[in-house]
This record gives C-alpha cells, sequence and structure tokens, in this order.
C-alpha cells in the first residue's frame, strides 16, 4: 500500500526551510537555570515526563514505589536463593530425622530445616545467575536515583511554572490548561502551545503505530494452517517495533522529533528500505542470540511480576506454572471466590495488547484508553460468555461429574477418620481434581437466562471500544473469533509471551522484512512537519477534508441542490470507494469526535473539522426528538437516499437484512439509553462518555444504512465487504 503524496512541510510556506526548533528558557538572575529547565531540551521527552508524574500520582508516590520495588527484586533474589540452598526439604518432609531426633515421628523445628551458612556451596552457574541477578538490580538502582532526580525537577517545574503543589487534586486536564497558560517557558520558536501539540509531542510515535495498524502494515495477522486466522502481537514484538522504527540510531528517526531526511526524501526510498531489510536481520540474529536469557527473563517475570495479578486474578497461577502449590493457592486461598465464580479458574479474559492499538483513537492519552477499555470490560465479558459450545459443554459435565464424585468420597472418608489426609499424595489428588471440576464448570452454560440479546450485548461493547473488530452477526461464531483477538484468555496471553523470545526473530525476518519498502513509503506519504512541533503522523492532525473518509465529506453540489429544491432521494449515488489518503475503521473521524469531548477548550484548525465536529452534536441533543432526521450531517453527505439512523433499513427475506434489523433495533434501544444518560448525568466526564458512546453507534448505523441503500439501489455491484467504511482491513493478513 502506497500513495502517490508526496512529504509535506508546513514550514515551506512563508518559511526559511533551513528553520531551527529553538527553546527559549526564561533566565534566572539570581539562581541560574531551575533544575527542570535541563530537561526541556527535548519538550517531547519533558511533556511525557510531565504526564507519567501526574500519572503515578506526584513525587512522593514515585519516590516510594522506586524504593519498594528496589526492596521487592533484592528480596525475590534473596529469598529464591534461601528456598535453594537453606533448607533440608528431607527433614521438612521427614524423609529423615532431624539431627539428634531418633525418628521421623518426633517433632520437627525450623532450626532443624536450616542448613547453615558454611555448609552451602554454590555451583559455577549459580554463581554466573547471581551475578546477571544483582547486576540487574544495581542497573534498576541506579535508574531509581536518576528517576529520583528527575523526577524531584519535575515537581519544581509543578510548584513553579504551573503553581500546583500536589498533581493528585488536579485532573489531566487541569494540568494541561496550565501548561498552555505556562507556555512562555517552553515555547517553540514560531510556534504555539496548544491541546492539540501537546498531544502530538506526548504521542508522536504512538500516532504512527496506530496508523501502520490501522492501515496494515505491521505483520500481526496470519494465516496459520490448521488453526486459520490469528493476530499474534506481544510486548516483545511491540519493542523491536519502536525499536526498529522509533528508538535506537537504526531507527527512521533522527531524534524524537525529526525523521530522517533520507526518509523524507522519495528519490531514496530504495536505499531506505534496504538499510530497513538489513536491520531487520540484524535485530532478528540479535533476538536469537538473547533468545536462553530472554526465556529465563520471561519465565521470571511471570512468576514474580504477576504475583500481584495472582493474588487478584488466581487464573494467572495457572497460566504461568501450574505448579502444584499455586493450585492449593487457587483452591482452598480462593474457594469461596472459584464458588462464586468457576470460571476463574480458567475462563478469565482480558484486553489483549492488539486490542490496546486496533481500539485506539489518534492522541488518545494511556489513561484515556484504559479507563474506556476498563468500563467496556464488563459488557464484553457478558457477550463473550454468552457463546457456549454444545459440545464441549456436554463434555465438561461429564468431567465434572466424574471428579465430583472422587472428591466427595474423599472429603466424606476425611470426614469419618482425619488419618485419611494424611495419605500419601491425597492433597495433590484432591487439588488436581478440585481444579479441574472449576475448569470444566467454566465451560458450562449458566442456568439464568442473559437478560440481552448478542446484538444488545455487542452494541454495549461497541459504546465502549467504539471500533467493530469484524463484519459478522453478533451471534456468530466468526464474530465470537474476532472478538477474541481482542479481549482473550489471559492464559492465551501469557503463552503468547512465553513464546514470544522465539517467534519474533522469525517475524522479523520472514514478515516484517519483505514490508520494509512499504513501510518506508508510509513515513514519507503520511507525516507532516510542523514549524515548533516537528514531524508527526498526517493523520495526527486529524484533517477530515484531507484524509476523512469520502462517506464523511460534506458534498457542496448537494446542498446547493438542496438549496434550488432538489431531494437528494432524487440523485443516485453510489458509496465512494476508500481513498488511500483515508484511514480504516472510521479511525480519524471517531478520533477526532473524541479528542474535542476531551479536550472540549480546543478550536479546531479549519473548517471542515468545526462543521462535521458542529454536525455530530445535533445527535446528543436529548431534547430534540428528531435529531437523526435534523442532522445536517445527513443532508450534507454525498450519498443516495440516506434514511434516519434510528430507521432500519427496508427488510426483504435475505438473512442479512434480518440481521441488520436485529442490529438496528440494538442500536436504537442502546441509544435511547444513552440518551436518558446525557440529560441525567451528574459530572461532565460522564457526560462526555455518554456522548462519545452515541456518536460511535450513529456513525456505525449510518454507515451500514448507507452501504444497504447503495448495494439496494445497485443491485448488480457485487457485495464487498471491505467498502465497508467501519470495518477493519484485511490486507495484513499474511501465511505463517
Amino acid at each position: 500500500m502506497t500513495s502517490s503524496a508526496s512529504y509535506q512541510s508546513f514550514a515551506e510556506i512563508g518559511d526559511d526551510a533551513n528553520h531551527v526548533l529553538i527553546h527559549v528558557l526564561p533566565s534566572d538572575g539570581r539562581n541560574g537555570m531551575r533544575s527542570w529547565q535541563h530537561y526541556i531540551h527535548d519538550l517531547d521527552d519533558f511533556f511525557n515526563k510531565v504526564y507519567k508524574y501526574h500519572q503515578k500520582s506526584g513525587f512522593a508516590c514515585i519516590v516510594l514505589s522506586n524504593v519498594l520495588e528496589l526492596i521487592q527484586i533484592l528480596f525475590v533474589i534473596l529469598f529464591t536463593i534461601f528456598l535453594y540452598h537453606f533448607i533440608d526439604y528431607d527433614i521438612l518432609f521427614k524423609n529423615k530425622p532431624p539431627a539428634g531426633g531418633s525418628n521421623n515421628t518426633s517433632k520437627v523445628t525450623i532450626s532443624d530445616v536450616l542448613i547453615p551458612y558454611h555448609s552451602v556451596t554454590y555451583s559455577a552457574l549459580e554463581v554466573y545467575l547471581i551475578v546477571i541477578a544483582l547486576v540487574f538490580w544495581f542497573f534498576k538502582l541506579f535508574k531509581a536515583i536518576h528517576s529520583l532526580i528527575v523526577n524531584h525537577a519535575i515537581k519544581a517545574f509543578y510548584s513553579e511554572a504551573l503553581h500546583i503543589s500536589d498533581s493528585t487534586l488536579f485532573t489531566w486536564q487541569d494540568i494541561q490548561s496550565r501548561l498552555i497558560q505556562a507556555q512562555h517557558v517552553c515555547l517553540l520558536q514560531d510556534a504555539q502551545l496548544n491541546e492539540l501539540v501537546i498531544h502530538n509531542r506526548l504521542l508522536r510515535h504512538h500516532n504512527y503505530m496506530i496508523a501502520l495498524i490501522n492501515k496494515g502494515l505491521l505483520p500481526i495477522h496470519y494465516k496459520v494452517p490448521f488453526v486459520g486466522e490469528l493476530t499474534y502481537l506481544t510486548k516483545g514484538l511491540q519493542f523491536n517495533f519502536q525499536l526498529l522504527l522509533f528508538r535506537t540510531s537504526f531507527s527512521l528517526f533522527e531524534n524524537n522529533w525529526k525523521l530522517k531526511d533520507e526518509v523524507k526524501s522519495g528519490t531514496n526510498r530504495l536505499i531506505c528500505a534496504q538499510k530497513l531489510e538489513r536491520y531487520c536481520i540484524l535485530f532478528a540474529v540479535i533476538n536469537l542470540i538473547l533468545f536462553p536469557m530472554v526465556s529465563l527473563w520471561q519465565l521470571l517475570y511471570i512468576i514474580y511480576t504477576y504475583a500481584e495479578a495472582i493474588k487478584r486474578d488466581p487464573s494467572m497461577a495457572l497460566g504461568s506454572r501450574g505448579c502444584l502449590w499455586q493450585l492449593l493457592y487457587i483452591i482452598y486461598t480462593y474457594a469461596e471466590a472459584i464458588k462464586r465464580d468457576p470460571s476463574m479458574a480458567l475462563g478469565s479474559r482480558g484486553w489483549s495488547l492488539y486490542s490496546k492499538w486496533f481500539c485506539r483513537h489518534f492522541n488518545e492519552l494511556d489513561h484515556q484508553l484504559n479507563e474506556r477499555l476498563n468500563s467496556g470490560y464488563k459488557a464484553a465479558t457478558k457477550y463473550m460468555n454468552s457463546f457456549t459450545s454444545p459440545l464441549l459443554e456436554v463434555l465438561a459435565k461429564f468431567v465434572s461429574f466424574i471428579a465430583g464424585t472422587v472428591v466427595s468420597v474423599v472429603i466424606l472418608l476425611t470426614v469419618y477418620d482425619e488419618d485419611v489426609i494424611a495419605t500419601e499424595h491425597i492433597i495433590t489428588l484432591v487439588t488436581l481434581l478440585g481444579a479441574l471440576i472449576a475448569i470444566s464448570r467454566a465451560f458450562i452454560s449458566s442456568e439464568i437466562p442473559s437478560r440481552y440479546t448478542h446484538a444488545e450485548l455487542n452494541a454495549k461493547v461497541l459504546e465502549h471500544i467504539h471500533y467493530k473488530p469484524h463484519g459478522y452477526a453478533p451471534y456468530t461464531s466468526q464474530a465470537r473469533n474476532a472478538m477474541s483477538n481482542v479481549f482473550q484468555y489471559k492464559i492465551v496471553a501469557v503463552f503468547e509471551e512465553l513464546l514470544s523470545p522465539l517467534a519474533t526473530p522469525y517475524i522479523l525476518f520472514r514478515h516484517l522484512r519483505p514490508r520494509a519498502l512499504e513501510i518506508i513509503d508510509f513515513f514519507h506519504n503520511y507525516t507532516v512537519e510542523i514549524t515548533g512541533t516537528g514531524d508527526v503522523c498526517t493523520f495526527a492532525m486529524m484533517n477530515i477534508r484531507e484524509n476523512g473518509n469520502p462517506l464523511w465529506k460534506p458534498s457542496v453540489s448537494s446542498l446547493s441542490n438542496e438549496q434550488k429544491g432538489i431531494k437528494i432521494e432524487d440523485k443516485l449515488t453510489d458509496v465512494p470507494p476508500l481513498s488511500t489518503r483515508a484511514t480504516e475503521n472510521g479511525k480519524l473521524e471517531l478520533s477526532l469526535i473524541h479528542f474535542k469531548l476531551t479536550n472540549p477548550n480546543w478550536s479546531p484548525n479549519n473548517d471542515s473539522q468545526k462543521k462535521f465536529i458542529d454536525n455530530i452534536k445535533s445527535i446528543c441533543d436529548p431534547n430534540d426528538s428528531q435529531m437523526m432526521s435534523r442532522s445536517a450531517l445527513n443532508s450534507s453527505l454525498k450519498l443516495g437516499s440516506v434514511t434516519d439512523a434510528n430507521t432500519p433499513p427496508p427488510s426483504d427475506s435475505s438473512s442479512s437484512n434480518k440481521e441488520q434489523d436485529i442490529e438496528s433495533n440494538a442500536y436504537r434501544n442502546e441509544r435511547e439509553r444513552l440518551l436518558n444518560a446525557i440529560s441525567n448525568s451528574v459530572t461532565e466526564q460522564e457526560e462526555r462518555a455518554a456522548a462519545m458512546s452515541l456518536s460511535t453507534l450513529f456513525l456505525h448505523q449510518f454507515a451500514s444504512n448507507s452501504i444497504s441503500r447503495s448495494r439496494a439501489d445497485r443491485p448488480d455491484r457485487p457485495s464487498q465487504t471491505e467498502s465497508h467504511p467501519l470495518l477493519p482491513s484485511h490486507t495484513d493478513m499474511t501465511e505463517h
């Protein structure tokens, strides 16, 4: 996928081509430069420090978390050594009597189990691993000290420039407003700080990643033999993508804010592509060399870093190790929780790493994305739980019956004679059978019927994630499989991470390397240089006129015809094809709505943005009963007969229209609820969330109605799923 558009520079219009980004710092005659001014030379990095300082709740919390993290890592190292070398497990398990004991029935004390320090010996491998662990700890120590110095400077910036003593008392919007008011302390030459500039600096590389995934240029979708379509994106693979494209001297960026000149120049595209191919091979080789160490790190990361996650969600323990002590931890410590919700043993789901890029808007901050996905967790869980497999359910009931019978007999025997519990391996047997029962019950559907249909649950999920991961009917197995890519089992995510050290070099060499030229063309064609801000992704500017989907663009001719008394229904217009300059999934349009709702003080850059936002606002007015038909968006689009988004398209005997009727009814019911939520909202945040959900449902239904109407007007036109403006593109599916 390439585009004929060329690299753009706002600086070319009435500005010196050799302009330099200069950060003007106020002088302090008494004390010289302030501590925070040493970090302002790179505003991208500085704004990220300011943002993270706020999100981590200020200086005290940052210091405490760093100190406790160091203690935790040191504890893990020492405690692991202690468990491995300083405990005599033969005495602990009564395989031999303690020193001075006459038989195995004598009472064992802690001192009997401990092995003296002078009796412990270490192998060469153990010494090597201990040294590696200590080197890692000292690395974290130096990093914590550096973090302490930097965040102390950021604390001074909050106090001196923003006049804020405690960041926890302010929202990010408050911090952002004060940054704009205090822009004289970090102003760029010929630039003015506003909400969009701040977001472009905070999310410069993130916006590129969102666009790359949206355009299907990163290899994350595969067709695997005997498995089918598979989406695979792990933290390790993502880290390599970011190193190759943004973070290292090998990357396409000269620094945080400037793309390399050779990438900007269209004449050097082949040379740049060859370099990127070589770097892909280099990174693949490095990943292979580091495979043993990375695998060990992945294992330790799952065991120790996920300790808190295991406490909150016992299902993670099954995915990480599956050891006996973890099963005991689940069955006995969390027996009551598993009794209330047996699916916790295996069926716990979470938003995948892929979903956090697929569902993310341009210029959407981390905390905004997390809040949105967290609010949709319950709806997504209900939707996925509404699918059951009759075959697996029959098998699960059988397994649950057999295992439950054995456990019941063991419990009855234990009640009759408590010595039964001392029988060898009896606790292990009960533990495994108990886990098997819990796992089996996760595949058995609830006897209580759901209040909502699949279509209604799907609409509730769409309210929060804003993007459809599929174009199938909500009740089909294809819809469930597509949804499982964004809302996957946590145990699957753990196994994917364990596989990552081996899969990453293969993907870099086999799938990313052949796309080098397409990636270079993408950065060349979809980059715009803004004076005072640097190089940003074109889509991050959210320019509806240049990069919006043709479906949403106002038509001057249609407006003039309305003024002349000519009805739009009399004009037969085909659905416009997707432009290579437009985003997939309606990403740009939904991002613009979201950005305006979360930054109400922001002024649109041009009339097309302002007009689009004003048109969308009309559908969120709960006092207007005819808002859909009155919306200027409906009358200004260059489409054929446009129906009211509240009204399903004309139905016929075909199953596709029936499915759309069901989905339309679900959307209509959900819109009524959202309008009531807007009317009764207590806080601005609730009102904005409801308005965003309402806008999302409207755009999705409007697009579906428009496509259906166009196909009805042109029955000879073949059905093309890819022409739908709010469905994901599948052009990036590769053979694994």
